[in-house]
C-alpha cells in the first residue's frame, strides 16, 4: 500500500504508564511506518515516578521519530496535552492515551477529511468500559458545554476525546485552559469562534485494559468548572 504522504504529529501525554508504555509506543511506530513517510511521536511524560520515562527515553535514543518531553512534576493531562502539541513539527497533530483509545491503524484512514477541515472531532461511537461514576461526569460536561457555548458546540456531542489539528492554525486556538476537561473543549470553540473549518465524525472508541485511567476526581471537575466558567466570561 502507498504511504501517505501528509506528515502526522502523534502527540501521547503519559503518567505512570510503565505497564502499557513499551507496546504502545512498539505498536505506534510500526503501525505508522507502514502508514506515512513522515511522522513523529511524542511522548509528554507527565512526572511519572514509575519507569515510563525511562522506558520512553530507551525509544528516543533508538529511534529518532520518538521525542519525549518531560514534566519535572505531574502537571495532568490537560498541561501535557499542550505541551505536546506546541513540540509538533508536522503537517498535522493527533494527541491519543497510552492505552491507544483510539486504535493507531485507524490514523491514516481519518488523513482523507483533513482536505477541507482545519480541525477534525473525533467522537466516541460508545464509552465501553466506563464506570458508572465516569458516565455520569462525562454526561454533566456535555451538558455544561451545550448550555455555556450553545450556538459554538452545536452539532457536536463529543468534545472531550481525541481531535486531529491542522498545525498552521493551533496558535489561533491554544487554549487557557489547564484542565483536563476544557483543554480540548476551549480549542474546538475557539476555532468555531474564529470561523475555522471544524468537522466532526463517530470513531471507534476502545477501552482500558490495564489499569484505569485518572479522570473524574472532584478536583479536577472543580478546575475544569472554573475553566468554562472564565472563558464564558471572556467570550
Amino acid at each position: 500500500m502507498k504511504k501517505l504522504t501528509e506528515s502526522i504529529s502523534l502527540i501521547l501525554p503519559a503518567y505512570n504508564e510503565e505497564k502499557l508504555i513499551e507496546s504502545c509506543l512498539a505498536r505506534c511506530i510500526e503501525t505508522l511506518s507502514l502508514d506515512f513517510e513522515d511522522f513523529e511521536i511524542i511522548v509528554v511524560d507527565d512526572g511519572s515516578t514509575d519507569k515510563t520515562a525511562v522506558i520512553a527515553g530507551e525509544f528516543s535514543r533508538n529511534d529518532n521519530r520518538v521525542k519525549i518531553v518531560y514534566n519535572i512534576v505531574n502537571l495532568n493531562v490537560g498541561i501535557s496535552v499542550q505541551r505536546g502539541i506546541s513540540s509538533a513539527t508536522k503537517d498535522f497533530v493527533i494527541h491519543n492515551a497510552a492505552d491507544l483509545a483510539l486504535a493507531p491503524e485507524d490514523i491514516s484512514t481519518l488523513v482523507p477529511y483533513l482536505k477541507d477541515c482545519d480541525v477534525l472531532v473525533l467522537e466516541r461511537k460508545s464509552y465501553a468500559g466506563y464506570t458508572l461514576w465516569r458516565l455520569i461526569t462525562s454526561k454533566v460536561n456535555r451538558i455544561l458545554l451545550s448550555l455555556l457555548f450553545p450556538f459554538l458546540t452545536r452539532g457536536i456531542r463529543d468534545l472531550n476525546f481525541t481531535q486531529f489539528y491542522r498545525r498552521s492554525i493551533l496558535p489561533k486556538i491554544m487554549p487557557l485552559a489547564k484542565s483536563p476537561s476544557f483543554t480540548t473543549p476551549e480549542m474546538i470553540i475557539r476555532a468555531r469562534h474564529g470561523h475555522l473549518r471544524v468537522k466532526s465524525i463517530l470513531v471507534d472508541y476502545r477501552p482500558r485494559t490495564i489499569g484505569k485511567g485518572a479522570f473524574g476526581k472532584f478536583y479536577d471537575i472543580l478546575w475544569s468548572l472554573t475553566d468554562m466558567l472564565r472563558f464564558r466570561i471572556k467570550l
